[in-house]
């Protein structure tokens, strides 16, 4: 299982690389590698059973919070690019 500082470190690698998402297809590419089906935080909640009992729900709860923070990142970063992509065509026509 990874720490809480390992955790956080990734979120701020994901969250980086949500920002740095040029376009639509780069940003689902990022919410792929850390949210899809092996991604990394998928991979980490697989990994809850084997810590002990009582450590479970609070690393179930970092990772979760975790999660949260990133799909609102991706989210707000997808809402952006759209705006910027339409205000592209706009000014195109």
């Amino acid at each position: 299982m990874v720490m809480a500082t390992d955790l956080e470190e990734v979120l701020e690698e994901a969250e980086a690389a949500v920002e740095a998402a040029a376009d639509l297809r780069a940003l689902d590419e990022v919410r792929v590698r850390y949210l899809g089906k092996s991604g990394v935080f998928t991979e980490q909640l697989k990994q809850l059973g084997k810590l002990p009992k009582e450590e479970r729900p609070a690393a179930g709860q970092a990772i979760n919070k975790a999660k949260q923070a990133l799909q609102q990142a991706i989210e707000a970063r997808r809402e952006a690019l759209e705006q910027a992509a339409l205000a592209q065509r706009l000014a195109a026509e």
